[in-house]
């Protein structure tokens, strides 16, 4: 579907009226502009031309007819020369304004030095960080998102933005547990129909994966290849443990996978050459999630192995024709950090300080696989960056906004929402202060769709170099729609596309709408790099990313500041489902 806001296409040049004179009409994507002194004026780039230029000849008035034609128009070579001479005039003219930027007003006298101090190099330098290897892709409770949450927490100190999480700092306690096996007493063991043990695999020791239910059983194990979906649905795993090897995905986790969980198997057997190297145990919120069970349907315990000993496994069965496979495993819950990270800038009014604007991101992603980082750069680096910009863009502006400010960096977005989940449960302030929430989550790419199964690109990134989503806006708050309007066709010219991935539940802004609370949220869509090793920061587009951070600074500083808190229309239980289109 093409981006809403895209302008007619302009109607011919060089019309000839009946005087024989020429009487050009020009539009463009950005507007009117001013040709031969007729007094047009130049449009914010909203896809629409004002007065004449809406399809008015420059010869006649806005609402009149053009001027009445000569008695004798001429007819001969000197109304060519007039046509001439009128296009080579106006073809210059034509080009140099397409190739002119856009032109958009000045943000209020009060809030422009702020705009203006969201820049690439900026915001350059700090994503180039939090999309280290050094910081191993930010999984919630993992070294890496400890060390990007203090990098936040130090960025608004530096701001002069209020600690007001716990205990005077810039920390949401949230409780976080890393859920895994007890490394000295759990083990799987490979055995004959006999009982004659085999192999004996332990944690750390060639066993990883994810593993978070206490086992104490043992069960036949049987082999099964998925080239397709179909060959998980016809197979009768019950009860079994299943040696699995999915050919049916591109390394993500694939409908198959999801059947076979249905299918309710004792255990998986994963191949994973890189388990040895790297255990990865499975991070649950403590007493919010629990990581065995999702949906429907129990999810088993599913145990990577490498491929060396898988092809043990597959010779002994051919060997032997049964094996068994003994799973003793303990559970153990370590409590890890996994704050939310908050700053606080208070109003200047004391009459409207207590209601809050809330700008927020998720500073998490989903760590490693193996010795592969997924540095999520775009997801969600960039929203973070984005929060740190509008941020730092109030801090320097000088004057502040009548409401206050909370700016929110969440922890475990990627494990189900789970920060902003635990911070709306838990306000720092109450609920109702809140008058809106705004949330930059994957704000710098170009969105771009490839079919995983026929890699055919059904959506161009050339094609959305200047759309954005804006989601969520219209479903709570038609005031704040029309707000987040106004201000980027006056200031920034995004063509604007909404929700058409249904990603309203997807991120952290939902938490704050089942509340009740306007909500919107920025994003500029997904790309195939999306929860991969090559999210990475050179692929970012951070001319876009900063157009982005000065819309949300532009919108947070109006609803802060003007007299009329921003009008609900409804609750959120009123709000229509619906469904996801992919």
């Amino acid at each position: 579907m093409a981006p809403t806001g895209v302008p007619n296409p302009p109607p011919p040049l060089g019309e000839i009226g009946a005087d024989g004179r020429a009487n050009p009409r020009i539009s463009s994507a950005f507007g009117a502009s001013e040709v031969a002194g007729s007094g047009a004026r130049l449009a914010p780039a909203t896809g629409k031309t004002v007065g004449w230029a809406q399809n008015t000849p420059v010869t006649g008035s806005p609402s009149g007819p053009s001027r009445p034609p000569l008695p004798h128009a001429p007819r001969n070579r000197m109304r060519t020369a007039y046509l001439f001479a009128a296009t080579a005039t106006l073809l210059p003219a034509l080009a140099a304004q397409e190739n002119e930027p856009p032109k958009f007003e000045p943000l209020a006298a009060d809030r422009q030095k702020g705009f203006e101090s969201i820049d690439v190099e900026t915001c350059t330098a700090w994503l180039t960080y939090l999309a280290s290897d050094e910081l191993g892709g930010r999984e919630t409770g993992q070294p890496g998102y400890k060390l990007a949450a203090d990098f936040i927490a130090a960025r608004f100190k530096e701001f002069g933005l209020k600690p007001v999480g716990g205990d005077g700092t810039y920390f949401q306690a949230v409780p976080f547990a890393k859920v895994g096996p007890n490394v000295e007493t759990s083990y799987l063991a490979i055995r004959t129909a006999e009982g004659e043990e085999l192999f004996r695999v332990t944690p750390g020791k060639g066993l990883g994966g994810q593993i978070s239910e206490k086992s104490d059983r043992e069960a036949e194990i049987v082999e099964l290849v998925a080239n397709t979906v179909d060959d998980v649905k016809d197979a009768d795993v019950k009860g079994k443990v299943v040696l699995f090897t999915d050919k049916s995905s591109r390394g993500r986790r694939s409908r198959a996978t999801f059947e076979l969980w249905r299918a309710a198997p004792a255990g998986i057997i994963s191949v994973n050459d890189e388990a040895a190297a790297t255990v990865r145990r499975r991070i649950a919120a403590g007493g919010s999630r629990n990581s065995a069970r999702r949906g429907r349907f129990r999810r088993p315990n599913t145990y990577s192995i490498t491929g060396e000993l898988a092809l043990q496994i597959r010779a002994a069965l051919k060997e032997h024709g049964t094996l068994t496979m003994k799973a003793f495993i303990e559970i153990e819950r370590k409590p890890v950090f996994a704050a939310n990270v908050v700053g606080f800038l208070e109003g200047s009014d004391p009459a409207l300080k207590h209601e809050i604007v809330g700008v927020g991101s998720h500073l998490d992603h989903i760590g490693k696989n193996g010795q592969r980082i997924n540095n999520g750069a775009d997801d969600d680096g960039s929203g973070t960056t984005g929060v740190l910009a509008v941020a730092r863009a109030f801090s320097v502006n000088g004057v502040r906004p009548r409401r206050s400010i909370l700016f929110m960096c969440f922890s475990g977005e990627e494990k189900g929402l789970i920060g902003s989940r635990h911070y709306v449960n838990n306000p720092i302030f109450p609920n109702e202060n809140m008058i809106a929430e705004l949330q930059m989550d994957m704000i710098g790419r170009n969105e771009e769709f490839v079919n995983r199964r026929s890699g055919e690109v059904t959506e161009k990134a050339e094609d959305n170099v200047n759309s954005l989503h804006l989601v969520g806006t219209k479903k709570l708050s038609m005031d704040l729609h029309e707000v987040c309007l106004e201000k980027n066709s006056a200031h920034i010219g995004f063509d604007f596309e909404y929700d058409e991935e249904d990603v309203f539940g997807r991120s952290d802004h939902a938490n704050f709408a089942r509340k009740d609370i306007p909500i919107a949220f920025f994003f500029t869509g997904f790309h195939p790099q999306y929860h991969q090793p090559d999210d990475t920061v050179d692929r970012i587009n951070f001319p876009k990313l900063v157009r982005v951070a000065k819309l949300v600074y532009s919108v947070a500083f109006e609803i802060a500041d003007r007299d009329e808190r921003i009008v609900r229309d409804r609750l959120f239980k009123d709000v229509p489902r619906t469904r996801r289109r992919r």
